[in-house]
């Protein structure tokens, strides 16, 4: 199902924070293996896109003299994981909470697989970089449902004037604005596979093998790279 524009609290495609993945009571050191992001000395590990459930954008901060934004990265849960917060937060007839209040009781409890900092105009890099590959074969978009879901994305309303976005909208705007694009492309990437087509034989082969896709993917497994810090030789 195509992206649609939403609210800047709620993802196009309903792949919003509260869909995010890893909890503090179901995911026994998660919060340890964390890597800190003011390390010496960096590398990068890249983690597959088919492994990320969600990420959310709700923290910012000044560093090197640059305003960067925190996205939270949240991987998929095991089965028993999910069991647990299932049986956990589970909704009873009893519960004064209603389904999404306890979903957001949940949600409080997680923390994240690992933290990537980015300036905003990374983000904004990130997706003008999408919406200029998506145009450079006019013909496969006509054909391609992914690149056209692609571009519907990048060119929705809710995307468009980041800059003004960024001078004269709060921080909490700025935040969905954020999370809302990048959940929206994980969506695109880690989907379209297996999304069947309503098109021609020829629509459905041009997604299967969507090499623009592919890039998009790449893209965004750069953009989200796992950071790690060099040991100390502390034991």
């Amino acid at each position: 199902m195509p992206p649609t524009s939403a609210s800047a609290s709620t993802s196009p495609r309903a792949f919003t924070p509260t869909h995010a993945a890893v909890a503090r009571l179901h995911t026994a050191g998660s919060s340890s293996s964390t890597p800190s992001v003011n390390a010496r000395s960096r590398s990068s590990s890249v983690v597959p896109l088919q492994r990320f459930e969600c990420v959310r954008v709700a923290k910012k901060l000044r560093r090197d003299g640059h305003r960067l934004y925190v996205a939270s990265v949240f991987l998929h849960r095991s089965e028993a994981q999910r069991r647990r917060s299932e049986c956990v937060y589970k909704v009873t007839p009893a519960s004064t909470l209603s389904a999404e209040a306890m979903h957001a009781a949940m949600m409080a409890e997680r923390q994240p697989d690992f933290l990537v900092e980015r300036r905003f105009s990374e983000f904004r890099r990130l997706r003008n970089s999408v919406t200029e590959l998506v145009r450079t074969d006019t013909a496969h978009m006509k054909t391609c449902v992914d690149c056209q879901d692609l571009l519907r994305v990048a060119l929705s309303p809710e995307h468009q004037n980041w800059t003004v976005r960024r001078m004269f909208g709060n921080k909490e705007q700025r935040f969905a604005l954020l999370t809302t694009f990048m959940n929206d492309l994980l969506t695109l990437t880690t989907d379209a596979g297996g999304r069947p087509s309503s098109g021609s034989s020829t629509q459905e082969t041009d997604s299967k093998d969507c090499k623009m896709l592919e890039q998009v993917a790449e893209m965004l497994q750069d953009f989200l790279k796992r950071e790690y810090k060099d040991s100390l030789g502390i034991i």
